[in-house]
């Protein structure tokens, strides 16, 4: 929520995210009160005198259908989350202000809910770094089931998961234990900044982009891949200190000798860049455009150029 919010344009009216920080409590209070409805057990959280119930009453747990069915109840039936399929690569989908106003997202918005409502009533549930498509792993009981936040929260087998991934990764694709790779909170947040960043590059907002990935540095300073963007799109911004100063923090932390030594070549060059303008402001202007060819030459090379991290990389839903 404090992303959506710091994300928005510095001259904009920011948004005041105390509604939609009251809208997830009561998501978990519905929640709360659909689980308690199910099991025919009272809402322990409401009762002062909870420690003198009886022992089976205050330790029974609800079904792994139940918690399911409660999910779906409350999340994509009463309160309309649903994935918007017609709208995909809309940037509201991604923004979990808008998410929460228009109750249209991409998967991983849509999971924040359901992760948060099933954490505040104490249900298990994971982010799932599926291929190509975010899900959620629910547990109660003992028993496991994987649903999908963008179509309502229903529940996929293995069969259906097994066409989901072959949708995606070829017909030849076979379900693996790294298919259902649990994503950290870390994970899931840079995921959805991620969905931001590659569609605000796709619409050529280049300063939206950079503040999205200097904040998602805020919570993964050490994430190399992001200091490359971040020196690129610097770099394609014209702010040539900028991009020296990332790239430095890139070299730092890359650990591939032939990255780091393509990246140190940009370095000398901005380093030399930012002498001359410091010496001979004219002579640099004179020769800007040439330069500035060339630092995008070395910044923003394509797969096949073995660059250290893509400046558009595919699309993570």
């Amino acid at each position: 929520m404090h992303f959506a919010w710091l994300n928005q344009s510095d001259g904009s009216q920011k948004r005041d995210i105390a509604p939609y920080l009251a809208h997830l409590d009561d998501l978990a209070d519905q929640l709360r009160r659909e689980l308690a409805d199910a099991t025919l057990q009272p809402d322990l959280s409401s009762l002062s005198n909870a420690d003198s119930l009886p022992v089976d009453d205050k330790e029974a747990e609800p079904t792994i259908e139940q918690v399911v069915k409660a999910l779906q109840t409350v999340i994509a039936e009463r309160n309309g989350f649903q994935g918007d399929a017609e709208n995909y690569d809309d940037i509201s989908n991604a923004d979990l202000l808008q998410v929460i106003k228009r109750k249209r997202g991409l998967p991983v918005a849509l999971g924040l809910l359901y992760i948060h409502a099933a954490q505040r009533c104490g249900i298990m549930i994971t982010g799932i770094d599926f291929p190509g498509h975010f899900l959620l792993r629910v547990q109660a009981n003992g028993k496991r089931r994987m649903i999908d936040p963008f179509h309502g929260g229903i529940t996929l087998g293995p069969a259906e998961l097994r066409e989901l991934l072959k949708s995606f990764s070829g017909l030849d694709a076979e379900l693996e234990p790294r298919h259902y790779r649990p994503s950290t909170d870390i994970d899931i947040l840079l995921r959805l900044q991620n969905n931001i960043k590659v569609r605000a590059l796709r619409a050529g907002e280049l300063t939206l982009a950079t503040r999205v990935i200097e904040h998602s540095l805020l919570i993964a300073p050490e994430h190399d891949g992001l200091w490359h963007q971040l020196g690129a799109l610097y770099a394609r911004l014209d702010q040539d200190d900028k991009a020296l100063g990332a790239f430095e923090q890139f070299v730092q932390r890359c650990e591939d000798p032939l990255h780091r030594a393509r990246i140190e070549a940009v370095i000398e060059e901005l380093r030399e860049r930012l002498d001359q303008n410091a010496t001979n402001p004219k002579a640099v202007s004179d020769d800007a455009q040439p330069a500035k060819q060339s630092k995008e030459r070395r910044t923003d090379r394509g797969p096949d150029d073995n660059a250290p991290i893509p400046l558009y990389p595919d699309l993570m839903t």
